[in-house]
């Protein structure tokens, strides 16, 4: 029905019976509030509906086996994976062994007064070997005003055993040699350390100490093919 017309829809009112004018007036203005109800109806039903929907797929996730997606490797991962450890930091290892084992080959015509330091930090019988190693040399030290230090160049074949707590590894650098404090030589410098895992101390403020190492310098070190494998870090 249109508004402003005063007479209703045949469908409505039948023909034979008069409405007063007050009902009519009150049906051609709030008629259109039957349609505004339908309309309501029909947006509650589809909301209605999807809330249905939203609760039956979350009960369907709720009784699925939940799924495990693997994520690539971090960078950390990928680098303790690259040197085959897990279990100890490299960079710390690194240090570790830069700063300790130079100590068992430094000498000059002072003497080899920096292997003290080593105390703590390396095995008893690889400290006395150093100790004999170096007391033999003092002579030769003395007469031709010699000086002897080890530089570490690089690492490989790094591998850790969890289950003893050990750490082995290769390590390559070189051996500078003075002669009169002018003439330096240089000789190749290869050797196989294990590490030992341990409780800081105060004479050693890493987690581990140096419980075994194996060396070589000169040519025989280049051509150490029958070089021992890391990987044996369990015996």
């Amino acid at each position: 029905m249109r508004r402003g017309s005063a007479t209703p829809p045949s469908d409505l009112v039948p023909s034979g019976v008069g409405l007063p004018a007050e009902i009519l007036r009150h049906h051609r203005d709030f008629s259109w509030v039957v349609f505004e109800q339908r309309l309501l109806m029909l947006v509650l039903g589809a909301l209605f509906a999807g809330c249905a929907m939203v609760w039956a797929l979350a009960l369907s996730l709720q009784l699925r086996d939940p799924v495990v997606v693997r994520a690539p490797l971090s960078l950390k991962e990928r680098a303790a994976a690259f040197y085959g450890d897990t279990d100890v930091s490299f960079d710390q290892m690194a240090v570790f062994l830069v700063g300790c084992v130079p100590l068992l080959f430094a000498i000059d015509d002072g003497g080899h007064s920096l292997l003290p330091l080593a105390q703590g930090l390396v095995a008893p019988e690889i400290y006395d070997e150093a100790e004999r190693r170096l007391n033999a040399a003092r002579p030769d030290v003395l007469a031709h005003a010699m000086t002897e230090g080890l530089t570490i160049t690089g690492f490989s074949d790094v591998v850790s055993d969890r289950s003893t707590g050990r750490t082995a590894a290769r390590l390559e650098g070189y051996l500078t040699v003075t002669v009169g404090r002018a003439e330096a030589q240089f000789f190749p410098w290869r050797a196989r350390v294990l590490l030992e895992s341990g409780q800081a101390s105060r004479l050693s403020r890493y987690p581990f100490f140096l419980s075994r190492l194996e060396h070589r310098t000169g040519p025989q070190a280049l051509t150490w093919n029958d070089f021992p494998q890391a990987g044996g870090v369990k015996g």
